[in-house]
Formats: structure tokens, sequence, C-alpha cells
């Protein structure tokens, strides 16, 4: 009986061991808001529908790690968007069909010297503008720092440049990124990706450096990222940053981001975003944000010309547990005119061609993450 004892506490220590040197983890986002959209046709008519990941974008994945001692560990990380408003999985990028972990698809190492992955993954700018967001890149798909900043603008805008093939440019395929270990709370990263282009290691790549600082709190961060075209005859220079500083219940952030392209049809052509807001902590549930967006296009070789809008946007969210959250926002969007140079920099909420040069946008929804 001792014997048979003594055994079953040797398997079990073993078991215990093996468990804590590996792990899987399974997660997500799951975000729905109904929108109401004024001035969306010529007679100034609205629009209303429901749209996932208006606080964050829902998603689902899986992540792991395995300790291989001294130090040194093994990750994965699979993760695709969730367009649970129809149930789709998985979003398409660039020339390509559907993919299932469209978000990230990495596998690496991390260590006393910081982490390397190799993979589909976030480029540079998304990562430190995200840090000083004045909506904390909510509104994904109007806000200003997401759609321009963080290139996610599809085609003509950022289609040509990058890994993707076409598409958006705000994550990078066949990438390697490396992140510094935080020393006093600073930190730093590269980023590459490979275009794949026979006959030419430049064409399609994507070359980026980032630096940050934060303290649980307050930070700051800056990004510089130039992404080439599948000739190598055009480049998309990137390059801007953000703050925030928490002062009691008040934390304030301001982001600046703009991108260029020299050569191509669109040489020189420009677009920069400033970006303010305001956190304040009414109670410990409840948080009030007010932000301002100025997005401007100028050198636009695209027959477009120079153009200008703002955004304003008050929100409030309530926190009924870590994981559930409600949330309701108002954004005023204000175009320079009706033309197309600017409306086209309101981030889709002012259409165009229709003639209007302003629009309102109500969002009411919830957020659960597990």
């Amino acid at each position: 009986m001792k014997k048979s004892l003594i055994a079953f506490a040797i398997l079990g220590a073993f078991a215990a061991t093996a468990s804590a040197q590996s792990s899987v983890t399974i997660y997500g986002v799951i975000d729905a808001a109904t929108i109401y959209t004024t001035n969306q046709n010529a007679a100034g008519g609205a629009k209303a529908f429901m749209n996932a990941g208006e606080l964050a974008t829902s998603r689902w994945g899986f992540k792991g790690t395995e300790d291989l001692g001294g130090g040194l560990k093994a990750n994965f990380n699979l993760e695709g968007t969730l367009a649970n408003d129809t149930g789709a999985a998985g979003a398409g990028f660039g020339a390509s069909s559907t993919s299932l972990f469209d978000r990230v698809s990495t596998v690496g190492l991390s260590g006393n010297f910081g982490s390397v992955n190799f993979g589909r993954q976030n480029m540079l700018g998304i990562d430190s503008v995200g840090l000083a967001d004045p909506l904390g890149l909510a509104h994904a798909p109007s806000n200003p720092n997401v759609f321009y900043s963080a290139l996610n603008a599809p085609a003509p805008w950022f289609g040509v440049w990058g890994t993707n093939g076409g598409g958006t440019a705000l994550r990078q395929n066949n990438s390697i990124k490396y992140l510094t270990p935080m020393v006093s709370g600073f930190g730093g990263a590269a980023m590459y990706g490979f275009g794949e282009q026979a006959g030419n290691t430049s064409a399609s790549s994507y070359a980026g450096l980032s630096a940050y600082y934060a303290d649980g709190a307050s930070g700051a961060a800056f990004a510089y990222a130039k992404l080439k075209d599948a000739t190598d005859s055009s480049t998309l220079t990137l390059m801007g940053g953000g703050a925030k500083y928490k002062m009691n219940a008040l934390t304030f952030k301001a982001t600046y981001v703009q991108n260029e392209v020299d050569g191509g049809v669109s040489n020189n052509r420009k677009i920069a975003v400033i970006g303010l807001g305001v956190d304040y902590a009414l109670t410990a549930a409840t948080t009030l944000t007010g932000a301002y967006y100025n997005t401007k296009l100028s050198g636009s070789a695209t027959g477009w010309g120079n153009g200008k809008a703002d955004q304003y946007i008050g929100m409030a969210k309530y926190a009924f547990s870590k994981r559930t959250i409600a949330y309701a926002s108002l954004t005023y969007a204000k175009a320079g005119s009706t033309a197309a140079a600017d409306t086209l920099m309101s981030s889709n909420i002012i259409p165009t061609g229709v003639g209007q040069s302003k629009a309102t946008r109500t969002a009411v929804g919830v957020m659960h993450s597990f």
C-alpha cells in the first residue's frame, strides 16, 4: 500500500510539473452594437444597422506557451476576426480569400532577451498608436487612427504597399517581429515583412522600428516604417506616435501620425491624423470619454486634391464586471466641403458623392470577453 501511495504521489508530481510547463488558452471578445447614422444619401436619409466590434473588434483565438527551461519559452498565437452579427469567422485581406486566423498567426520564442515571433502580426504603427488612441482603438470602422494611421483603409489608399498583396496594411504577412525586454518601463521593437517577390527582395516588403515607455498608467510610443509596392517603384512611409498621462480620475491622450507616398501614381500624397482625448473615471464602473480627430489629405495625385474632416465623439462605458461592458457613443463628423477629397477623410461616416458634408453616428452596444 505504501509503495502504491508513493507511486501515485510521484505520478501526480510529474503531471503537475507537465501541466505547469505547458498551457493553452482559448479566449475571445464578442461585441455588437446598433448604429444609426444620418445624412447617408442626397435627401439626408439615415441608415440603421448592426455592427460587430464597435468597442473592440470581435475575435476568437488560441494562445499557448511551453517552458523550455532556463527562462526560455516557446509561444504560439492564432487569432481570427469574428463577425458575430452574421456568424461569419475570419476576414479577407489583399488578394486572398477569407482567412480563418486573419488577425494573428504566429509562433516564436521568448526569454531574457525579449521575444521574437514569426508569421502574420500587427505592424508596429498600430501597436504604438494604440497606446494613446483617444478612443482606445474603439469604433474601428470609423476611427481615423485605425482607418488611416493604421493603414487599415483598403485600396486605393493602402492596398498596393506591404506584404499582403493588396487590401489593408494593419497586419503584415510573412513577418518577423522582435520585442526587447522592458527596462525601467522602456522598450523597443523591430519588424520586417518579406515581400516574397522573385528577383527583388525589397518589393512588397515592410520594415519598421518602434520605441515606447509605459508605467502601467501613463506612457508614450513612436513608430517608423517603410512599405514597398510590388514593383519596388513606390514607397509608403509611416511615422508617428502618441502619449497618455493619468492624473487621478483623468487620463489625457494625444496622437499624431502621418503616412506619405513617394513615387507611383500617388506620388507625394500625405494623410495626417491628429487625435486628442480624455477619459474620466466617474465611478469604479463608469468611464466617460471625449475625443477629437482631425484628418487631412494633401498632395494627392489622384485628382481629389486637398481635403480635411473632423470628428467629435462622446462615449460612456459601464462595466458590469471585468468581462462585460455596456457602452453608448455619439459622433459628429464634419468635412471641409461636399467634395470627395473632404468627405473621404471622414472614415466612411459621410458618404462621398451624395452632396453631404456632415453626419452624426450613434452607437449603443455590449461587449463580453472570455
